[in-house]
C-alpha cells in the first residue's frame, strides 16, 4: 500500500542523509554531524518535535555556524547548513509540498557533496540513492517505477549528460580551491618558516599533491622543493620578493629525454610549483618554462596551475651565477656568533659539519613535535635541545652563515606513500620539511640536519614516520609486522581507482577541453550554438517517448486508470490508501459502480479471475 510506501521512503531519506554524513566526516562540523544522527533516530521513532523547538534549533545551529566560521556565505558553510536545514525540513514533513522540497533537497545535497568528495565510493554512494529518490519520486507520483522503467529513463539521459561533460564550455578561470595554509598547531607545508611561536604540531594527513612517476625512487631521492627562503630575522625565515620568480611560459619545446619526468596533481592552492630536487622545466597546459639556477617558482594567484609536469635532474649539484652577501647575512646579535665561533672552529664545510653533528649528539639533542615555545637560536642550542625540522634547518643555517658559508632553506616535503598498482606518489601535509643547502665549492648541496636526530623521518617519509610514532604497543607493532603489507597493499589498490577516476575528471579541463575540440576540429563557438538546440531537441524527443511509456501499460495498470478517471469525472478523487477506505468512498454510489469496483480488484488481485478484460474495460467506459 501506498501508506507502508511512504513509511520505507522516510527510511531510506534517512539512511542517505546518515550515509552522506559518514562520508562528509571531514567537511561536516561536529554540530552538523550530531544533528544529522539526532535527527534521524527521532524521525525513525516517531518522535517529532514541535515547531518552537525546531525554530530554535535552526538558530542555535545557524549561531554555532557563525561562532565556527565566522561567516556565512562560504562553500563548506553552505553544505553544513543545508544539512542542518534538510534534516528539520524531514522532522517537520507534514504534506505534499514537505515531500516535494525534501526530494529536491536531498537531490541537491548529495550534488554539493561532490564538490568536496571526488573518489569512486561517493559516486556510487550519489548514484544509488539518485535511484532511490527517483523510483520513490515515481511510486508518490504514481508513475511506473520499476528497475526496467527507471533504467530506460535513464538510457535517454545518459547520453545527453555524456555530451555535456565533454564538450559543454569550462570557464578558464574557475573558482579557485581552498588555500593551502594548514591550521595553526598542524603539521604541514608553508613557504615562511616562523616557528619562535609554535609550541607543538599535530598530525596532518590531508593529502597534498600526487605525482605520477617513470618508476620508485629511493626514499633518500624523494625531497620535493616547494620554496627556497634566504632572508631570516636571527631565527625564523620569511619569503622576500626575490624569493618568489615569477612564470614565463613559452610555447618553445625543450629537450627533456634526460631528465625525470613528474606529473603533477595538487589538491590545494599553492603559492609555488612542487618537485624533486633539482627541478629543470616545468610545463602546463600554457606552455614551459626552464628554471635554471632559481629551482623555484611562484604561482600565480589569479590563475593557480594544480596540474603540471615537472622535469628534474636528480642527483645534480645546483650552480648559482647570483651569488650575493644576502647568503651570509644573520641578524644575529654579536654575543651569540661569539658563541657559535667560540663552539665551532673549522671554516671548511666537511669538518664544520662533523662538529656540529658531533655537538648534538653529544649534548643529546632529540627531534619532537612538542618542544614547547623556542624563541630564539641561543635558547634552542644551550636551553631547549629538542626540536623538529625546523629547529634543526634554521640552527644549522644560522651557524653556516656566521662562518662565511652561503646557505639557505627549503621548504617542501620529504617522502611520499608510492602506489606501485597506478605508479604514483602521494605526499601529505605529514611529509612537510625544511631542510638546507649550503654553497661550497661552487654549487649548492642539499644539508638535512634533521637525519641526524632522527634517521626514521627521512627511511620512513613523514606520513609513515608519523604513523610509526603513534603505534604504541609492543602487540600493535607485532600485529602491523605481519598484517601491513597486506592492508597496505589493499589500500594502495583502491586509491589508485580513486585516482584514475579524478585524473578522468581534472584532465578535462579548459586546456583539456580544447585539446579535444581540437582533435575534432570543433571551434568552442559552435557549441555555444548548439547547445539551446541539442537541450530543445531532447525535451521533444524525451516528450514523445514518455508519452509512449505511457501507452505502454499492463491492462490491469490501464483498467485502474480508466475507473481512477471515470470517477474523478463523478466528482469523487479517490487517493489508493487502501482498498477498505476506497470501499467507504464507493458507498455513496450507485450499486453498479460498486459492482464493477469488485470485479477490478478480483481482476487485479486474485490469479483465478477469468472475466474478460475487454469486457471489464467495457463495463469502466460506460460509467
Amino acid at each position: 500500500m501506498l501508506k507502508n510506501i511512504h513509511i520505507s521512503s522516510e527510511l531510506k531519506q534517512v539512511l542517505i542523509i546518515m550515509t552522506f554524513g559518514f562520508l562528509l566526516i571531514e567537511t561536516l562540523t561536529p554540530a552538523t554531524i550530531g544533528f544529522v544522527v539526532l535527527g534521524g533516530v527521532l524521525i525513525l521513532l516517531g518522535k517529532i518535535p514541535g515547531p518552537l523547538i525546531r525554530n530554535l534549533i535552526t538558530l542555535i545551529l545557524f549561531f554555532i555556524y557563525w561562532l565556527t566560521y565566522g561567516k556565512i556565505i562560504d562553500p563548506e558553510v553552505g553544505l553544513n547548513f543545508l544539512t542542518s536545514i534538510l534534516v528539520i525540513k524531514m522532522l517537520e514533513k507534514e504534506n505534499d509540498r514537505d515531500s516535494y522540497m525534501i526530494f529536491f533537497g536531498l537531490l541537491l545535497l548529495i550534488s554539493a557533496g561532490s564538490l568536496f568528495q571526488k573518489n569512486i565510493m561517493y559516486v556510487f554512494f550519489f548514484g544509488l540513492s539518485f535511484f532511490i529518490l527517483i523510483q520513490d519520486f515515481y511510486r508518490f507520483l504514481r508513475l511506473p517505477s520499476g528497475p526496467i522503467s527507471l533504467f530506460k529513463n535513464l538510457l535517454w539521459i545518459l547520453p545527453i549528460s555524456a555530451l555535456f561533460f565533454f564538450f559543454a564550455p569550462r570557464l578558464m578561470n574557475p573558482f579557485q580551491i581552498e588555500s593551502s595554509i594548514p591550521k595553526e598547531g598542524n603539521i604541514g607545508y608553508t613557504p615562511d618558516v616562523n616557528i619562535s611561536a609554535i609550541e607543538s604540531l599535530s598530525s596532518n594527513d590531508q593529502v597534498v599533491f600526487r605525482a605520477v612517476v617513470p618508476k620508485q625512487l629511493p626514499q633518500e631521492q624523494l625531497y620535493w622543493r616547494g620554496n627556497i627562503i634566504t632572508f631570516t630575522d636571527g631565527w625564523n625565515w620569511n619569503v622576500m620578493p626575490d624569493n618568489r620568480p615569477q612564470p614565463d611560459f613559452k610555447t618553445t619545446q625543450v629537450e627533456k629525454t634526460h631528465y625525470f619526468q613528474q606529473r603533477i596533481k595538487t589538491f590545494s592552492r599553492f603559492d609555488f610549483f612542487f618537485g624533486l630536487d633539482s627541478p629543470a622545466v616545468i610545463s602546463n597546459a600554457t606552455g614551459e618554462i626552464e628554471l635554471g639556477a632559481t629551482h623555484t617558482l611562484s604561482q600565480v594567484h589569479w590563475q593557480s596551475q594544480s596540474r603540471y609536469i615537472v622535469y628534474s635532474e636528480l642527483d645534480s649539484h645546483q650552480n648559482n651565477s647570483k651569488l650575493d652577501r644576502k647568503f651570509i647575512r644573520t641578524s644575529l646579535r654579536p654575543d651569540d656568533k661569539e658563541w657559535i665561533n667560540q663552539k665551532f672552529k673549522s671554516e671548511q664545510l666537511p669538518d664544520l659539519l662533523k662538529e656540529i653533528q658531533n655537538y648534538f649528539r653529544s649534548e643529546e639533542f632529540s627531534f619532537s613535535l612538542s618542544p614547547g615555545k623556542v624563541e630564539s637560536f641561543r635558547s634552542f642550542m644551550q636551553d631547549k635541545k629538542i626540536g623538529f625540522c625546523s629547529h634543526y634547518a634554521s640552527a644549522l643555517a644560522l651557524i653556516l652563515r656566521t662562518k662565511k658559508i652561503p646557505s639557505r632553506l627549503v621548504s617542501g616535503f620529504l617522502g611520499g606513500t608510492f602506489n606501485k598498482f597506478a605508479g604514483f606518489y602521494q605526499v601529505s601535509q605529514n611529509d612537510a620539511h625544511v631542510w638546507v643547502e649550503a654553497y661550497y665549492e661552487g654549487h649548492w648541496q642539499r644539508i638535512d640536519a634533521t637525519t641526524w636526530i632522527a634517521p626514521d623521518r627521512m627511511s620512513l617519509g613523514g606520513e609513515a614516520f608519523m604513523k610509526s610514532s603513534s603505534s604504541g604497543s609492543l602487540m600493535a607493532k607485532a600485529f602491523s609486522s605481519k598484517q601491513i603489507e597486506f592492508i597496505r597493499n589493499l589500500q594502495q589498490w583502491i586509491i589508485q581507482w580513486d585516482f584514475k577516476f579524478n585524473m578522468l575528471l581534472d584532465e578535462l579541463d579548459y586546456y583539456g577541453q580544447d585539446a579535444l575540440l581540437k582533435k575534432f576540429n570543433i571551434k568552442r563557438e559552435w557549441i555555444m550554438r548548439a547547445i539551446p538546440f541539442t537541450v530543445i531537441i531532447f525535451i521533444i524527443f524525451y516528450g514523445l517517448f514518455l508519452r509512449s511509456d505511457r501507452r505502454k501499460l499492463s491492462k490491469s495498470e490501464y483498467l485502474w486508470k480508466i475507473f481512477l478517471e471515470r470517477m474523478k469525472k463523478r466528482g469523487l478523487d479517490i487517493n489508493l490508501f487502501s482498498l477498505a477506505e476506497t470501499e467507504k468512498k464507493l458507498k455513496s454510489e450507485n450499486s453498479n459502480v460498486n459492482q464493477i469496483w469488485a470485479e477490478l480488484v478480483k481482476y487485479s488481485f486474485s490469479s483465478r479471475a477469468k472475466m474478460s478484460y475487454l469486457a471489464l474495460k467495457k463495463k469502466i467506459k460506460s460509467l
